[in-house]
């Protein structure tokens, strides 16, 4: 799974400043950090889910463990 791609990535860093550049390894460094990031809260999110009992992962799951875990 990508959540993020190579060009929204790319404008990501268009916005913060128009002339930079970022190099072929660097963007897939910083794609790569994204997936196992999204991984990491979907996962947490999902044990939530899990611990009470439910099916399906709520949005709670994801804010809790956000909180829990990143401070966010």
């Amino acid at each position: 799974m990508q959540v993020l791609t190579r060009k929204s990535l790319q404008e990501l860093v268009k916005q913060v400043d128009p002339n930079e550049q970022l190099d072929e390894d660097v963007e897939d460094l910083l794609l790569s950090y994204a997936d196992e990031y999204m991984e990491g809260v979907f996962e947490g999110a999902c044990v939530l889910a899990n611990h009470r009992k439910a099916n399906s992962v709520d949005i709670k799951d994801v804010q809790t463990h956000l909180g829990m875990g990143y401070g966010i």
